[in-house]
């Protein structure tokens, strides 16, 4: 079927192509009338969260039609048993629906954290049982660099799809995928909170790739561009290097702006606004003191998820994911966003080239930062 999948109604002439390819058509069109009338029965659909959502907007899109088949009231969607939807079913059992429409940030973030948690748990899972005795702290540490060789995608994954069906396993290819862009999640969202902008320029390699995978071009043109600026047209100096971490001289001169500069340069104005800004100051610090003196009215107790994470790995347990085998299948196979990213680009700059006629300065791209940060 030569139809595209990312819209509402794209996915309405699929449920009706293949519908027509089982044989079943619409009841008022076919002469003579057909055996089987799917207007009281129900036909599974399976398929990831994105497919689910435009199948439920298909549904609501066609409830003002008065007939069944045109109702699309036999539709039923069933998320595949690798998808995230899935895992909402058990960590928010009671949010499916929001999870379904429009969850938010903080929802998304939780979901992706506990979810990951939970995946990288049943690959340790299947590691620990192919040891014969107890694993030492040894062992653990060579586990970590055996997980992180073969429980997450990277080139070889081409060599996979190559194969016949018959030869390669699905539902684990799906696996590493997942695991490898929740890790790249967890990722970026611990380089965020902790500072460090030198790795969240190298993280955000992997994003630029993925935003262009998925249609988002802008974002993945003003990032590429941004990057491109950092290293190779703004002067050196604009990252200062701490103990552990980096961070931008405009963070750390922020609070020194704030007491030095006003609405001009004159030294009257200095002096007339200094003493509003220390008042101000002062009323600042008496709040926290009144206020957040405890540290208790911020701060929440950790949430208990041990019972929900066991249930949860039970699930993946019961399917195993991570254990291959053999002409496994799978009703939804996850892209390869990172690689179909940067076919794009690469694309993109040689049609650029092209363009430009091949001058002598060129404008750097996104691989110059790759090679510049020794990816």
């Amino acid at each position: 079927m030569d139809i595209s999948n990312s819209t509402v109604s794209g996915n309405i002439n699929s449920v009706l192509e293949l519908l027509k390819q089982g044989g079943i058509e619409d009841p008022a069109e076919c002469d003579p009338p057909q055996e089987l009338d799917v207007s009281n029965y129900v036909v599974l659909f399976h398929g990831d969260l994105s497919t689910g959502k435009c199948l439920q907007a298909a549904l609501q899109r066609c409830a003002i039609e008065t007939m069944p088949w045109y109702h699309l009231q036999y539709v039923i969607f069933i998320a595949d048993e690798s998808a995230l939807m899935r895992d909402v079913g058990i960590l928010r059992p009671k949010e499916t629906g929001i999870y379904g429409s429009k969850p938010g940030f903080r929802r998304m973030h939780q979901l992706i954290t506990y979810s990951g948690i939970c995946w990288q748990l049943d690959c340790w899972r299947v590691e620990v049982k192919k040891m014969s005795s107890e694993p030492l702290f040894d062992d653990l540490l060579a586990m970590v660099d055996t997980i992180a060789r073969d429980y997450v995608t990277d080139h070889r994954l081409w060599q996979m799809r190559s194969k016949n069906l018959a030869q390669w396993d699905k539902q684990y290819e799906n696996a590493l995928l997942l695991n490898k862009y929740m890790l790249l999640y967890e990722e970026l969202s611990f380089v965020m909170n902790i500072g460090d902008i030198g790795q969240v320029e190298t993280c955000t390699v992997a994003w630029i790739l993925m935003f262009k995978a998925t249609g988002k071009h802008k974002y993945a043109m003003h990032m590429s561009d941004f990057l491109c600026n950092v290293h190779f047209v703004y002067p050196d100096g604009l990252l200062v290097s701490k103990t552990g971490s980096f961070r931008a001289i405009d963070w750390c001169m922020e609070l020194n702006n704030l007491y030095t500069k006003g609405s001009n340069c004159t030294v009257d104005c200095i002096i007339l606004e200094s003493p509003l800004v220390q008042v101000y100051h002062n009323l600042q610090h008496v709040f926290e003191e009144n206020f957040l003196h405890t540290h208790l009215t911020t701060q929440h107790t950790i949430v208990d998820m041990m019972q929900t994470f066991n249930d949860l790995c039970k699930y993946i347990v019961k399917h195993s994911p991570h254990e291959p085998v053999l002409g496994g299948g799978s009703k939804h196979s996850i892209s390869d966003l990172y690689s179909k990213g940067y076919e794009l680009m690469d694309k993109k700059s040689s049609d650029v080239g092209m363009e430009e006629g091949g001058g002598s300065e060129e404008r750097p791209t996104l691989e110059d930062v790759v090679v510049e940060q020794g990816l």
